[in-house]
């Protein structure tokens, strides 16, 4: 007496075969109880995302140049950070960017 009924959703029906909302309750998900994926897994051939690339992504983007102030580029291929502004191309060595002018090359026009 006085507890609250769960929710039988549509009436005569077992709780939840009426939504697709929620755990196995989408036509995607049919199957996945069984040990099989669901439709919507990615395929397990690829490879796995690395959260270090997104770290040095996120470092590299939030570094300026030490003479402007100013957003740096990153050329891939040279392994440098360049200032477009200060016109200085500043190395990379062993993943470390080296943010000195004594150590950055002077881009030529």
């Amino acid at each position: 007496m006085g507890a609250e009924e769960p929710d039988r959703g549509v009436e005569g029906e077992a709780p939840g075969a009426g939504s697709i909302s929620g755990p196995g309750g989408g036509p995607e998900q049919a199957g996945a109880h069984e040990g099989r994926p669901a439709a919507a897994d990615p395929p397990r051939t690829r490879p796995r995302h690395d959260p270090r690339l997104d770290a040095e992504r996120r470092m590299l983007e939030s570094l300026v140049c030490p003479v402007t102030q100013s957003r740096l580029d990153y050329e891939r291929e040279a392994q440098e950070l360049i200032s477009r502004h200060a016109r200085l191309a500043y190395p990379i060595r062993d993943g470390i960017p080296i943010l000195l002018v004594a150590e950055a090359r002077q881009l030529e026009d």
